[in-house]
């Protein structure tokens, strides 16, 4: 719209002296029998014509941009272009052909003396031919600005949907390439299998408790590997799930507090979400019996609040690169209108993730 406002604002500018233009080709050559030779360019009867020409023309814009402006609340460009241009054209030539008389009479009024008499209709012929070739040009006019600004608005859309859908792809190879980084993880898997291996053991009934979960984490991953969303109750449950896992490694040193209201249970979110979140609290936190690492998941304001005490790890052998976060960030851009919020205050680290309906 800013193009169209753009124009408008420097209507009368640009259209008064071009019509002004339109008009004495016009007359030049619908007019063989004037002779312009005849009078000096600088004759006050010729800057009396120029002065009314230009008045004429000033008129016919106002008429043009009232008829316009009236237009608009009854027949739009984008629903109905064709009628909209004959409409337009058609008011036009009526309100210019209603002018050429108005004009005419105030002409006779100031030039009583004047006579046109053998001449006279071959001047009403060649004020009305003018009348609608001038409205032809206005409408032109009118019709070109709603191409323009049809082709711009529509070259906009078409770049805006090329960025979303390269954004989206870019997400979900985040999304994938992030899963599948966690399903291959060595030290996931060597971690959760050397535990394994410990309780089998030393419980087998918790070894067969354990496997449950493992066995609950990767067929999570698997089957919802390619959705976009998913409730807050499976993220959750899997959430369970993965946790238990940790708990079983780390025992006391790590806290999960889970306080969901059940309104925001049916509500969805990417997944991996929850799992993304505390796995990065896990990997850039120092989790000890006399400091242990907690976690807390409640709802907020129809939001999810994800939070832990912040007690980073000196001396790190990785180095961080926001790849978690940043694949939130980016599934959330695309689905939804607002994005998560990530904060640090007074010795905690909080993550806001809006919910989709």
């Amino acid at each position: 719209m800013k193009g169209k406002n753009f124009f408008y604002k420097y209507y009368r500018i640009i259209v008064i002296p071009v019509v002004f233009l339109v008009y004495l080709s016009s007359y030049f050559f619908l007019n063989p029998y004037r002779n312009f030779h005849d009078d000096s360019l600088f004759d006050l009867n010729w800057t009396l014509d120029v002065f009314f020409i230009l008045v004429y023309c000033a008129v016919l814009t106002e008429l043009s941009l009232f008829v316009g402006r009236t237009l608009n609340h009854w027949i739009s460009w984008e629903q109905k272009p064709i009628f909209r241009a004959f409409m337009q054209f058609l008011s036009l030539i009526i309100g210019n052909i209603l002018l050429n008389y108005l004009f005419s009479y105030l002409w006779h009024f100031f030039y009583p003396g004047t006579s046109l008499k053998e001449n006279e209709l071959l001047i009403i012929w060649q004020s009305n031919l003018m009348a609608v070739i001038l409205s032809l040009f206005i409408s032109f006019i009118h019709t070109s600005i709603f191409l323009l600004n049809r082709w711009r608005v529509t070259s906009e859309e078409a770049a805006e949907l090329k960025i979303k859908a390269s954004q989206l792809q870019e997400a979900v190879t985040r999304s994938e390439l992030e899963s599948l980084k966690l399903q291959l993880d060595p030290h996931f898997t060597f971690n959760n299998f050397s535990t394994l291996t410990e309780l089998i053991h030393e419980d087998p009934l918790s070894a067969a408790s354990f496997l449950e979960n493992i066995t609950k984490v990767y067929r999570y991953m698997i089957s919802n590997l390619n959705k976009d969303t998913i409730t807050v109750r499976e993220e959750i449950e899997f959430l369970n799930a993965y946790f238990y896992l940790l708990k079983k490694r780390l025992g006391e040193k790590i806290e999960l507090k889970l306080q969901v209201n059940a309104s925001t249970l049916d509500r969805h979110l990417p997944p991996l979400t929850l799992q993304l979140l505390v796995e990065n609290a896990v990997k850039h936190n120092v989790a000890t019996l006399s400091n242990p690492l907690i976690i807390s998941i409640y709802s907020d304001v129809g939001d999810i609040i994800v939070m832990n005490n912040l007690q980073p790890t000196s001396g790190q052998s990785f180095n961080s690169t926001g790849v978690g976060n940043k694949n939130i960030e980016f599934r959330y851009k695309i689905l939804f209108n607002r994005m998560p919020v990530f904060s640090e205050s007074n010795g905690f680290y909080s993550v806001r993730l809006p919910l989709i309906k």
